[in-house]
């Protein structure tokens, strides 16, 4: 990721700037472009539906393989639309450049805690555990941010009700959208209702995780370490707590040097210096990404190839699904 909340904070951080170029003049619009914000996230969702399951890789896919293809092909497919909906999707796609440029921007850096933590010596927490601490790190910033930009905790400020509106219009322009992009770029017909249900199930989720005095993550925690004899729960490490504090564990605070696990390079860049670069690049990247001069050769120098991840991955990359 990073997690749900500081991708819809960033969001509203550069909605002026989204709205400046694309001239929102909806409220669909500005949701629109905030569920963008979200990115192929919600797709992880689609694991809990035994009927739309299958089209859940679609997430992984999109975070690894071929981004400048995947933006340019985003584009198109919105420009594609005509009148309302062209305007929701060109909104979402906008959102969707910002959650690629925060991913990218910040994902090593999770993963350089990530890749500490699971290789620190302590028996169980191996490369076994390595998506329960990923999600923890993610969680713990995401309270930080929430803290920090707006002085609340989930106890007011709740994920399953704040986060992820959108109309039926709107889910509807961005369906089209993945259909055409799951076909261009990664040669896959989708269920033409893949994206709408992901975000149903996203929305789901996040109300089951919803516990900011702590008991149900505890109950739910148990029980799915119980079913799947896991040592640690995905549950607890992803359900946010009732944080005021305006620091994270992770947040690098003390500028100490870490090093990019995809092109070792040493920085002392902290949470809150990588906020700032992606804030400062995300304008010049949706004005990249509307360019009419955008080809595939435009998108390779706007991202440089990288994914969402933090690492390279070229336009025809092989991938896995």
């Amino acid at each position: 990721m990073p997690a749900i909340l500081t991708h819809d904070l960033f969001g509203r951080d550069v909605m002026d700037d989204a709205s400046d170029l694309l001239g929102f003049r909806t409220r669909d619009e500005k949701d629109a472009f905030l569920l963008g914000n979200q990115g192929p996230d919600p797709l992880f969702y689609l694991v809990i539906d035994p009927l739309m399951r299958k089209w859940s890789p679609l997430g992984n896919v999109m975070h690894a393989a071929r981004p400048a293809r995947l933006l340019v092909a985003m584009r198109e497919a919105a420009e594609r639309l005509e009148g309302r909906e062209r305007r929701l999707a060109r909104a979402y796609v906008a959102g969707f450049a910002c959650h690629w440029q925060l991913d990218s921007t910040i994902h090593p850096f999770v993963y350089h805690w990530q890749n500490g933590i699971c290789s620190a010596g302590v028996p169980g927490l191996d490369e076994g555990a390595a998506s329960r601490v990923h999600a923890e790190i993610e969680r713990d910033l995401d309270e930080m941010v929430l803290f920090s930009v707006t002085g609340q905790t989930v106890e007011r400020y709740r994920p399953h009700s704040r986060v992820l509106s959108a109309s039926r219009a709107v889910l509807a322009a961005v369906d089209k959208v993945y259909f055409y992009v799951a076909l261009w770029v990664y040669d896959r017909p989708i269920d033409p209702r893949t994206f709408s249900t992901a975000v149903h199930e996203f929305r789901l989720v996040q109300t089951v995780f919803d516990s900011p005095s702590g008991r149900k993550r505890a109950v739910l925690g148990g029980l799915e370490r119980l079913l799947t004899r896991e040592r640690f729960s995905l549950v607890r490490s992803m359900s946010h707590r009732s944080r005021a504090e305006l620091t994270s564990d992770f947040d690098n605070r003390g500028h100490e040097p870490w090093t990019n696990p995809f092109t070792h390079e040493v920085s002392r860049a902290s949470f809150w210096d990588l906020w700032h670069e992606a804030r400062t690049a995300a304008p010049r990247t949706l004005a990249g990404l509307f360019s009419a001069e955008l080809d595939l050769d435009a998108a390779r120098a706007l991202t440089a190839d990288v994914n969402f991840e933090g690492a390279t991955s070229a336009p025809d990359a092989p991938y896995t699904w």
